[in-house]
């Protein structure tokens, strides 16, 4: 069940966006912050949004994507909550003008802009996904992913269960062999660390 997010400005009440979300961070075992818990030195990500249905203002945002990159400078899982995170966004140039126009407003409001309360900009650049239901492969210039579902001894997903993310369903955890990232001074570069792969949804 979506959850509302405050009214947004510049955006029409009413809109709701669902899809596809992929999520790695510097964290070898599941990363504690989707458990309430505090991680000593903060923590770094790689959270992509792939569009699938939705729209905002009367526009149709399906088919987009949008990556964010950024920094969780926090050890504690309360400042993360209130303080949020900083770094780059980025939305793939698939995006016609009218998408461009409100999504410009929308992830920076909301998506991943819940999480990002400090941004540095927004990109449009070329994003590629590629893989199968069990492996995703995520690439634009200033960063990569690959991660795969982790599975269980029933050879089914290993589920993350009531997570504090309250925008996603169906958490699945993944293994994610690679990830980084180089854009407005950071450097990040990541082998086999955690992931999630699950649905989200979002309206306001």
């Amino acid at each position: 069940m979506a959850k509302d997010n405050p009214p947004l400005k510049g955006i029409q009440p009413g809109w709701h966006v669902k899809g596809t979300y992929h999520e790695a961070c510097a964290s070898e075992g599941h990363c504690p912050y989707y458990f309430g818990r505090d991680k000593e030195g903060g923590c770094r990500y790689f959270m992509v949004f792939r569009i699938e249905e939705g729209e905002a203002s009367g526009v149709d945002l399906g088919g987009t994507v949008v990556v964010y990159c950024g920094d969780l400078p926090y050890p504690t899982y309360a400042e993360v909550k209130t303080k949020g995170s900083e770094g780059g966004i980025y939305v793939g140039t698939e995006a016609t003008p009218e998408q461009r126009e409100v999504l410009d407003l929308l992830v920076t409001q909301s998506i991943g802009g819940v999480l990002m309360k400090k941004h540095f900009g927004v990109k449009y650049v070329d994003i590629e996904v590629e893989g199968t239901p069990e492996e995703v492969q995520v690439s634009m210039p200033f960063g990569k992913m690959t991660q795969r579902l982790t599975t269980g001894q029933d050879g089914g997903p290993v589920r993350l269960e009531n997570q504090t993310l309250p925008f996603l369903s169906n958490a699945k955890a993944c293994h994610t062999p690679f990830w980084n990232y180089e854009d407005y001074g950071r450097h990040f570069e990541y082998r086999d660390r955690c992931g999630t792969w699950a649905d989200f949804e979002m309206k306001g």
